[in-house]
C-alpha cells in the first residue's frame, strides 16, 4: 500500500536544493516518488506503508539540510 507523507525542510533555498533532496530521497528503498518545493519548504513523498520517516530525515541531514516536523 502506498501512502503520501509531507515533510518540512527548513533551509531549502533554490531549485538546486529541491533537485538534490529529491534525487537522494528517491534512492531510499520504499520511496516511489519525491517532490520538493523550496518556496514552501515542503517535501512530498509517496512511500510504501512500512517506510520509516526517520530514514528520510536522516538522508536529508546527510545532505546538510534541516528536516522539520512533518507538515499537515
Amino acid at each position: 500500500m502506498v501512502k503520501e507523507v509531507r515533510l518540512k525542510v527548513e533551509d531549502m533555498k533554490c531549485a538546486g536544493c529541491e533537485a538534490t533532496i529529491r534525487k537522494r530521497l528517491l534512492t531510499l528503498k520504499g520511496v516511489y516518488d519525491a517532490r520538493a518545493n523550496f518556496k514552501t519548504g515542503d517535501v512530498l513523498l509517496n512511500v510504501n506503508s512500512s517506510f520509516q520517516i526517520s530514514r528520510a530525515d536522516e538522508a536529508i541531514r546527510t545532505l546538510g539540510y534541516t528536516p522539520g516536523t512533518p507538515a499537515d
